[in-house]
């Protein structure tokens, strides 16, 4: 089922407008159709009511609640030095599950802390696209930039993405637990100084078999393992 995005509510009926209304004309639906739209945080089923020439009318049919997938998974991703790598990141990780991304400040990444909010607009956008392709039920979230010496996460599970150092792999690992918290470092990764930070913070050091991932592969794939392997 198609599903859309829209800004603007009134009573029970939803406003389709801008590029989710030329998405609409392309994908042909016809008056009485049923597709899903998401407005104000909220995920509803409706039909197609009337098309007119800037907008469409929904009606609302029913509220669709969909629960989380458990856990919940949050990923720590080290910035690239290369932004535009961000975008990828924010694709993959959503379509593996993660409920929020955190981009993360360190000392081999970017760290123009106003270039990257300029940025976060751009990536809360193509987390609202993921949203619709592959039908979540909710987008992911994507916060503020961190910095690194601010890390202080509240995830029952910490894991440090490291191919270095670690020897402990996802078979090593309780996947019992509630919520998880993956820290994905820069290419190159992060200084010794830095490992031995998250370490204290009760990070624990995770190896991805059998190859060194880039940065921007290594979070996606293992929040789609964490989501797949993980027990009630």
């Amino acid at each position: 089922m198609e599903r859309l995005l829209c800004n603007k509510r009134e009573e029970n009926f939803l406003i389709v407008s801008g590029s989710e209304f030329k998405h609409l004309k392309a994908l042909r639906l016809r008056k009485g159709e049923k597709f899903e739209v998401y407005c104000e945080g909220r995920l509803f089923l409706a039909s197609l009511s009337e098309v007119l020439k800037d907008y469409a009318i929904c009606s609302i049919l029913e509220e669709i609640e969909k629960p989380l997938p458990k856990p919940s998974v949050v990923l720590y991703q080290c910035l690239p030095l290369d932004l535009r790598l961000m975008e990828e990141v924010v694709d993959r990780v959503s379509q593996a599950g993660a409920v929020r991304l955190v981009p993360l400040m360190c000392r081999r990444g970017f760290r123009e802390i106003q270039k990257v909010e300029e940025r976060l607009e751009r990536w809360r956008k193509l987390s609202l696209a993921s949203f619709k392709q592959c039908k979540r039920p909710e987008p992911m979230e994507v916060s503020t930039p961190l910095r690194l010496e601010d890390f202080k996460p509240e995830e029952e599970v910490l894991l440090l993405l490291d191919n270095f150092t670690a020897n402990l792999t996802l078979r090593d690992i309780d996947l019992r637990s509630k919520s998880y918290g993956l820290v994905v470092g820069p290419e190159g990764g992060f200084s010794r100084e830095e490992v031995d930070f998250l370490k204290s913070r009760g990070c624990l050091p995770l190896l991805l078999k059998p190859y060194v991932y880039r940065s921007e592969m290594a979070g996606a794939v293992a929040v789609a393992l964490i989501m797949n392997l993980a027990r009630d």
